[in-house]
């Protein structure tokens, strides 16, 4: 998968940029968890030690902190947003100039539809997706270092945490991400024989007033509608069933913790305040979690067109032949 992300960048020239970028916005999620951690623990204790001043520090320190973060935050999405927008550029004229070298024949040989779909969805998909690398890379780092605080905090906590969490990411994964990617690359032929089917209704347009055949030409382009509505039903099936077993682990786990700390509190061995900060690094690690396994699946997902985009860039051109 890497290989083939690595060789995608290689065609847009900004590979190094994208890298950098990806690494400046990846400590938002997570400088965001710290410092709602931090905050809730310290003003719980300075609460419960009744300490109004450490109370008001606390609160002036977490909004001054909240608003670097967010001016950090769009400074970088500012410049990462246009950024993509002009690699997706590139990589659509390199790939348009790319098919123009073809033979007569090659083009030929694929229909319209197929090459309008490489042409826009598979371009975009590596770049304009929702969840996709930038939350993926954003993700992994917020799930390590809010695990690693947690073990640091409580070690018995951390293992109560993964044991919750961890079923969820293998169910996820088995469940979903390892079918997306087939899913996905039926769901572009599909899209592409859908546009396929309009280009001929809108050029034949003609010969179908003249042969009366414009019913057949409409059924032909719901038929291939349906299949494709059928397709994007799996797809919206399987994200729905990742989105249903989520519940299950995380409120349960999150009752279980709460379970067993209060007796840790009654014995002294933890603060309300600690318990606070170790459910926002939970939240950090769950929400990370699900973050993550998401990206995966639209990673896999977009992997489909990739992999078409690589083919084709990689394919001889009529020229080469030649040579």
């Amino acid at each position: 998968m890497f290989r083939e992300v690595k060789k995608l960048l290689g065609f847009t020239c900004g590979s190094f940029r994208f890298i950098f970028l990806l690494i400046l916005r990846s400590p938002v999620d997570l400088m965001m968890t710290a410092i709602n951690a931090v905050f809730l623990q310290q003003a719980f204790n300075a609460v419960e030690r009744n300490n109004v001043e450490r109370l008001n520090l606390v609160c002036l320190v977490f909004g001054i902190a909240s608003l670097c973060i967010f001016i950090y935050n769009g400074t970088i999405w500012s410049i990462y947003a246009p950024f993509v927008v002009r690699m997706e550029k590139r990589l659509r004229i390199k790939l348009l100039i790319k098919i123009t070298k073809f033979s007569y024949e090659r083009i030929e040989n694929t229909s319209s539809g197929d090459w309008f779909t490489r042409l826009n969805t598979d371009v975009q998909m590596p770049f304009t997706q929702p969840i996709h690398f930038p939350h993926a890379v954003n993700a992994i780092l917020r799930i390590s270092v809010s695990a690693f605080i947690i073990w640091h905090i409580n070690p018995v906590v951390f293992g109560w945490v993964m044991i919750f969490i961890a079923p969820h990411i293998i169910t996820s994964q088995f469940l979903v991400a390892w079918v997306m990617p087939q899913l996905n690359k039926i769901s572009l032929e599909a899209m592409a024989n859908n546009t396929d089917e309009l280009s001929t209704i809108i050029t034949c347009a003609d010969i179908a007033a003249i042969y009366d055949g414009h019913g057949y030409f409409m059924k032909r382009y719901e038929k291939s509608s349906l299949e494709l509505r059928r397709v994007k039903m799996k797809i919206i099936n399987r994200n729905a069933l990742n989105t249903a077993i989520l519940p299950l682990f995380s409120l349960s786990g999150y009752l279980v913790l709460l379970i067993a700390s209060s007796s840790w509190i009654a014995n002294g061995n933890l603060t309300f305040g600690d318990l606070t900060a170790v459910f926002q690094y939970r939240g950090g690690v769950l929400i990370g979690s699900m973050m993550l396994i998401n990206c995966i699946i639209s990673i896999q997902a977009s992997m489909a067109g990739i992999r078409r985009i690589n083919e084709t860039m990689s394919e001889k051109t009529e020229e080469q032949f030649n040579g």
